[in-house]
């Protein structure tokens, strides 16, 4: 049995998978697995900030309300249209769009709320200094210059970065192929019946929902408690994953068959029990170039050991520079207690009020509703028998808190 530090070492030793060139609509979620640079200046030409007149800025400088300065307007120019098709000379204005390229000789752009038409004539109230309204080539985006650095995990606005530097696709380590295999049979596939004795595969679905929140559609199965069976099954869809993440059967009872089958289909144990509570019966291994995390069948410790050990498997390979969830100081709001030679884990529900990140132990309520309320796991770190009602803790924040953060203080 190791500690929950050293089981995170041998996950930060995992490999991230060779890297791929994907497309940026597939890329989201996804790490670059190198610094990318520009393909394209963005803007690529000068361009209009406003729709308005293309003037050479000289011509209204005395414009006013009351002293208003006539120009002839000698043509139109829209966004996309080519640029240098127009020049702009003194005395004359051209009538430009949001985004299109400005003129040649023009050196500002007036709003059109300043001007007023008269047939072919537009009549100036306002001055436009010298660059006024214009967005120079390059001031967003320079070609060659280094967008997003390796690691970078992409988000919505990344790819739209992307696709502004005039980049098709970015190198990632690809989403793994991951399936969760839940055994037991006792399992049920949601929307069954439950009969009696029956249990609905609860552990599958959040598995697989955390997944998903990754970008990772994994595949599903129930393998019935027979250790031929299991035997079959997981040597039939092994070849095909990068992680394959099990539920139940890691203890030592008579149906716990999960560790025989992967002993005797050759698995190479990396660590086996993990001194954490819940969680402590997880396993990972390796099936070849396969990936196993083996988990306990109870919901909060199949639970825990997804959140800390599988997930942050999962983020090790797809090349995340921190493949743990957040860890947070966080003011607990009751006292607990936890074991000398153990890590004790507490669904919580951690939020920001008054300047302070407190966390509140779950209490009172069912397993299964504590871990869908929960947005945190407080953690009581081996040594430490003791928390103290207001004293500060580390948690493990694996959902959104609410509130605004602020610089806290201890509480009075």
């Amino acid at each position: 049995m190791i500690s929950l530090i050293q089981a995170h070492a041998h996950i930060a030793m995992l490999h991230a998978l060779p890297p791929v060139a994907v497309p940026i609509a597939r890329a989201l979620g996804l790490v670059c697995a190198e610094d990318v640079r520009a393909l394209a200046n963005c803007p690529s030409v000068d361009s209009s900030l406003k729709d308005g007149f293309a003037v050479v800025s000289d011509d209204i400088a005395e414009a006013s309300p009351t002293h208003p300065v006539t120009l002839l307007v000698r043509g139109f120019v829209n966004a996309g249209d080519e640029p240098d098709t127009l020049e702009v000379i003194a005395g004359q204005a051209v009538r430009i769009m949001t985004g299109a390229a400005v003129p040649r000789g023009a050196t500002s752009v007036l709003a059109s709320e300043f001007a007023q038409v008269d047939g072919q004539q537009v009549h100036i109230r306002a001055d436009a200094r010298s660059g006024f309204n214009i967005l120079r080539k390059g001031s967003d985006i320079v070609q060659d210059q280094v967008i997003l650095a390796r690691g970078t995990v992409l988000r919505p606005t990344h790819l739209g970065l992307l696709a502004a530097a005039g980049l098709q696709e970015v190198f990632c380590s690809p989403f793994p192929r991951v399936a969760i295999a839940a055994t037991g049979s006792e399992l049920v596939w949601p929307g069954e019946p439950v009969t009696a004795g029956k249990v609905a595969a609860s552990n599958m679905v959040t598995a697989a929902a955390e997944l998903q929140a990754l970008g990772i559609n994994a595949a599903t199965f129930l393998v019935r408690d027979h250790l031929d069976n299991l035997k079959e099954e997981f040597n039939r869809i092994i070849p095909d994953l990068d992680i394959l993440i099990t539920c139940g059967g890691v203890l030592d009872g008579d149906k716990d068959l999960t560790m025989r089958a992967m002993e005797q289909i050759g698995m190479e144990k990396i660590f086996h029990r993990v001194r954490i509570g819940p969680g402590k019966g997880a396993c990972m291994g390796r099936v070849g170039k396969t990936v196993v995390f083996n988990l306990p069948g109870g919901p909060p410790s199949n639970h825990v050991a997804l959140l800390l050990l599988a997930l942050p498997g999962v983020r090790q390979l797809m090349g995340f520079p921190d493949c743990l969830p957040p860890k947070r100081q966080v003011f607990v709001t009751e006292e607990l207690s936890g074991q000398e030679d153990w890590t004790q884990l507490i669904y919580s529900r951690a939020s920001h009020d008054k300047g302070l990140l407190s966390a509140a132990p779950l209490r009172g309520m069912g397993r299964l509703e504590a871990m869908a309320s929960a947005n945190a796991l407080i953690e009581i770190p081996e040594g430490c028998r003791i928390l103290s009602k207001d004293s500060l803790a580390e948690a493990w924040v694996f959902r959104a808190v609410e509130g605004r953060p602020q610089t806290a203080t201890p509480p009075a």
